[in-house]
């Protein structure tokens, strides 16, 4: 019996993505809703945390692939939970109470094995554990264009915008599912705002540079972390950069982002 077989004789399963969603956990989640939702299971998209989803990218990608995601707070009712792109024990998965819980994800393992846990470290994305998983149960995920636009752009995002695609199950999925997609190519033209370019900017006018050692340190003000990695890219593409730092310094800690050659 494959993964997604095992929970089709649940009543109602809930997927839940991880908090501060991105388009990884987005794609995953939203395709797995189509399969079981098709498969006449009562189903239901939610992600936990304080935050609500804020990036223009993610609230376009929301809109245009119809992705019925529901901010969640308090107690659930679902027989099934599966929780995509993270995992309990993970600081950015907020716990839900349920009778049996299910995780898909592509991070080091955190949690114990078990038949439910399907963790696969070696890819590169989640998107591309879900559409093998859709591809091994026969579901037509080439012919709509939803799934593609949502597959193809989560794995875009955790990728660097495919500069650092290199595992072959990744690449395949890119390759199966590309094509003419309008709503994908306007995703990734919108993933920062003016705002955020002016962030940008000022994070790489106040960059240090070392001449010796061939690194960057850069520091910026609070914004996504997606933005950290354009910095980041922006920062490689210099001929004497080998190594580039971006960081915001947050209450108790800092969020990196590592860009070398």
């Amino acid at each position: 019996m494959s993964f997604l077989q095992k929970f089709l004789d649940r009543k109602k399963i809930t997927i839940q993505c991880h908090n501060n969603p991105d388009s990884d956990t987005l794609a995953s989640g939203y395709c797995l809703y189509r399969f079981f939702s098709e498969k006449g299971i009562e189903t239901e998209l939610i992600y936990g945390g304080e935050n609500e989803i804020k990036r223009y990218d993610l609230r376009y990608m929301v809109e245009n692939c119809e992705i019925p995601l529901r901010h969640a707070a308090g107690p659930l009712q679902t027989e099934l939970l599966l929780v995509v792109d993270g995992q309990y024990g993970q600081g950015n998965v907020e716990r839900f109470q349920a009778t049996e819980v299910a995780m898909i994800d592509h991070h080091i393992r955190v949690t114990p094995e078990s038949p439910n846990s399907l963790i696969k470290s070696e890819y590169q994305s989640c998107s591309t554990i879900v559409w093998e998983l859709l591809t091994e149960e026969g579901y037509p995920v080439k012919r709509d264009e939803r799934m593609c636009v949502a597959l193809l752009y989560g794995l875009y995002v955790d990728t660097s915008s495919f500069c650092e695609l290199y595992r072959e199950k990744d690449m395949e999925m890119r390759m199966a599912l590309s094509g003419h997609h309008p709503h994908f190519e306007k995703l990734i033209k919108s993933c920062m705002t003016v705002a955020e370019l002016m962030i940008a900017s000022d994070a790489m006018h106040n960059h240090f540079f070392s001449v010796e050692k061939r690194y960057a340190i850069v520091p910026a003000m609070d914004c996504e972390q997606s933005v950290l990695g354009i910095i980041g890219d922006f920062m490689i593409q210099v001929d004497v950069v080998l190594l580039s730092v971006v960081y915001i310094e947050t209450f108790g800690g800092y969020r990196i982002s590592i860009k070398k050659l």
